[in-house]
């Protein structure tokens, strides 16, 4: 029994973990959008921190 509560302890805790990784990346990336919607900054330096070409970051925000 034991064995099984720390594996689901560690599951959730894995789980958890992840979520909040995947939260953090789709917050950022919705800042990078945002700012360059409003002008803030440029296609060309979000595509840059977003890890990828111009062309793909206009594609992926729909601009």
């Amino acid at each position: 029994m034991t064995s099984m509560k720390w594996d689901l302890d560690t599951a959730l805790a894995v789980t958890k973990s992840e979520g909040v990784e995947e939260g953090e990346k789709n917050g950022r990336w919705k800042t990078l959008v945002e700012l360059v919607r409003k002008g803030y900054l440029s296609i060309k330096l979000a595509a840059k921190e977003a890890g990828m070409s111009e062309a793909e970051f206009r594609k992926a925000a729909m601009l």
